[in-house]
Order: structure tokens, then sequence, then C-alpha cells
């Protein structure tokens, strides 16, 4: 797609990864618009396309013998460059799902048609952390895909 060494399933799990934080914000100005339905569906099925790519990715990353093997082509593959970008890119990206999880089904638990309610103060925060969250996973994976597949 890119012109890169990439794959199809490489480049669409990039391109949601970068679009996902963008989408986000598109979430919360549903939620200033008064729009909390279409906030709540918005943020569900972006957050099950982001984990449908990033099942997508790791079964590619499987398929090829391993990340190592996928990136075989990079000048930086096997680097302690590549390996330490990747590392923290896969951290925060993790740790960034598991709390977009959990604020999204705790949401849907306590979400009551009179807003706001108690939970709202942690929503939005844990909301904030999240949306963070997702702009550092779209910049860390695109410096591991530049240091992977470019060049």
């Amino acid at each position: 797609m890119f012109g890169t060494r990439a794959d199809a399933v490489v480049d669409s799990a990039f391109i949601v990864t970068v679009l996902a934080p963008l989408i986000a914000l598109l979430g919360v100005r549903l939620v200033r618009q008064g729009r909390e339905e279409a906030h709540k569906r918005l943020q569900t099925v972006l957050l099950a396309v982001c984990v449908l790519a990033v099942v997508a990715l790791e079964i590619r990353i499987r398929v090829a013998g391993g990340s190592s093997k996928l990136v075989a082509g990079s000048p930086y593959a096997g680097s302690t460059l590549l390996n330490v970008v990747a590392g923290v890119h896969i951290a925060g990206a993790v740790t960034t799902y598991l709390l977009w999880c959990w604020l999204v089904f705790v949401s849907r638990r306590r979400y009551r048609s009179v807003l706001p309610g108690g939970f709202s103060r942690k929503h939005k925060i844990a909301g904030r952390i999240v949306i963070a969250g997702l702009f550092f996973t779209a910049l860390s994976a695109s410096a591991v895909y530049r240091l992977a597949f470019w060049g």
C-alpha cells in the first residue's frame, strides 16, 4: 500500500492504529453535542476494529514465523533500537487497550439515561488517558513501522 516491505495486513493494522485517536476524538465531540448513544456506539465499534486489527497483525506475525522473520529485510532487524522502540510501543499499546476495554465494559454497565452520573468524572479521566494512550500508540507504531518496513 505504501510502497514498503509491509504487506496488506501490516499496512491495514497501521492505518487503523494511526486513525484510532482521531476517531476517538470524534467520539468526544459527539458527547459534547449531547449525542451519548452515538458516542457509545462509535467507541465500541472503534475498539472492536482496533482489537481485530491487532489480532490480524498477531496472526500475520505468527504465520511469518515471528516478528524477527517479518522484519528481516529491515536494516534495523535485530537492532537494539528496533527492539526497544517495539517493546515500548507494545507496552503502551497493551496498557492503553486494557484500560480502553475496561472503560467500555464498565461504562456500558453503568450507563444511565440521565447524565452525568456518579461514574462520569472517572469516565472522563479514563477517557482522556485512553485517548492520550491512543496517540502514543499511533506515534510509536509509526516509529516501529518506519524502522521495520522502510529503507
